[in-house]
């Protein structure tokens, strides 16, 4: 019985899912946004294979071996690279922009396995040209080989950070300092964790090695308190804080700098999930609002099942073994199959898939951000970047009673941009929540289009299968 599955992201979880699902006898459509396979961790070079080599070779050596086990079947894919799905209703029925036209898909089964975007913490000056995420910082030097900058302070919390500072020395900048808001030895709070992914903890060794042979500072227990500049940052000042992330008046230190990359965790682009009916938790470290799945990725939406970090961040580790379960469950769903098999045949990968979620426990220790951050913007602090929506124009809302989030999309734009809240929707739940993010909040209700695409695109549909 010949199926059809529709995989969303080529990120190592889709690639894995894409190659499962084939390999088990379905016609599968794989969909992208980037021009090659790879998604943001495994990001391949537009420039081909003169491109300089960024990461460790460890990590180089995982990424190509996601890249060659795609690469087996890819023939057998029909890959739409450069395409953007953004819109999934209940049936499972996909619409995806691609080449100046809509095609409405209807198959079997979808797999989502479209990862998440980095969470935005404001504060003054956050806005300037020269602030990044430093996954858009490690994006451009893996995707062109060209740093965003040649002066570089590095901001915020968990292992990224770390990783992006020793990428962007050895691509010739001059990093000034990285300042995390946590230490990375809060993980030795977890060793049985840390052992679990103890190659990954090499590496960050080697990076932390790097970073010190080049003279880089890496300060523990500091946050960012404003960026400032003319046109574009020209420093930054950070400060000490006691452990509420809250900066202690009196340690502020000034820093020259023509870049500040910062990330502050992920948001989970759950978007089409939430669309198409999926059952959603508020998980803020985690990757926020997430798809409620089983063991196998299926949600409560009838054919729609998740994989990757967009099911819940857990590295790209987790996101390769789960790409080939979700993948295999995918096509089980749509043949109406037990599921009673595939733990048999994929024993291998359930075990990596629980090693590494364990691990991850010791990764939330560094990552965790305290509830005082949502105190670094000031009243004039743009929080909507898409709408320009200021922090006092939210909170004068939130004390006329719009206290949900989808009232205050109503009442002051905020969540209304292109991003759909990707970047303000935690600010804006915090502020709601009396400057803390609670796990009761509900998201903004996901409405289409949850990608940026033309009129001509929506307005010119196809029958896609």
């Amino acid at each position: 019985m010949t199926v059809s599955v529709v995989v969303v992201g080529a990120g190592p979880a889709g690639l894995m899912a894409a190659r499962e699902a084939t390999m088990r006898g379905a016609q599968v459509i794989l969909v992208d946004e980037a021009a090659r396979p790879g998604g943001q961790i495994y990001r391949q070079s537009a420039a081909g294979d003169n491109a300089a080599k960024i990461g460790l070779a460890t990590e180089r050596t995982r990424k190509q071996t996601v890249l060659d086990a795609f690469s087996e079947i890819a023939h057998q894919v029909e890959y739409l690279p450069g395409a953007a799905a953004y819109s999934l209703f209940p049936g499972p029925e996909l619409h995806v922009a691609y080449k100046g036209a809509t095609r409405e898909l209807r198959p079997d089964a979808v797999v989502l396995a479209t990862g998440v975007s980095e969470r935005g913490i404001p504060f003054p000056g956050w806005t300037l040209p020269g602030v990044m995420f430093a996954g858009g910082v490690q994006a451009t030097l893996k995707a062109h080989g060209v740093r965003a900058g040649d002066r570089v302070v590095v901001t915020g919390a968990g292992p990224l950070p770390v990783a992006v500072a020793a990428q962007l020395v050895e691509a010739g900048a001059q990093v000034q300092c990285v300042a995390l808001v946590h230490s990375l030895r809060a993980m030795l709070r977890r060793p049985a964790a840390l052992w679990a992914g103890r190659e990954l903890v090499r590496e960050g060794m080697d990076y932390l090695r790097i970073l010190s042979r080049a003279g880089v500072e890496v300060l523990d227990g500091w946050v960012p308190v404003r960026a400032d500049g003319e046109q574009r940052i020209e420093r930054v000042t950070i400060a000490r804080h006691s452990g509420d992330a809250r900066p202690i008046s009196g340690t502020e230190r000034a820093l020259d700098c023509d870049l500040l990359a910062m990330n502050f965790g992920f948001v989970a682009n759950s978007e089409l999930a939430r669309m198409a009916g999926a059952e959603i938790l508020f998980e803020p470290h985690r990757g926020g609002w997430i798809p409620r799945a089983d063991a196998f990725g299926r949600t409560a939406a009838p054919g729609v099942l998740v994989a990757g970090d967009g099911a819940g961040l857990r590295g790209a580790l987790v996101a390769a073994a789960e790409g080939r379960i979700t993948g295999a469950a995918a096509v089980a769903v749509a043949r109406g199959e037990s599921m009673d098999s595939i733990e048999a045949m994929l024993g291998a990968e359930f075990a990596q898939r629980r090693r590494h979620e364990h691990f991850q426990q010791a990764v939330q220790e560094a990552l965790r951000i305290p509830d005082g951050a949502w105190s670094w913007a000031n009243g004039e602090t743009i929080c909507c970047r898409c709408e320009c929506v200021t922090r006092s124009r939210i909170e004068r809302a939130i004390s006329d009673g719009h206290t949900s989030l989808n009232a205050l999309k109503r009442n002051t734009r905020a969540g209304m941009g292109w991003c759909g809240g990707r970047m303000c929707a935690h600010t804006l739940a915090a502020l709601t929540a009396g400057g803390r993010l609670d796990t009761a909040t509900v998201q903004m209700t996901p409405r289409p289009v949850a990608r940026l695409v033309t009129f001509a695109e929506v307005a010119n549909r196809v029958d896609g299968g």
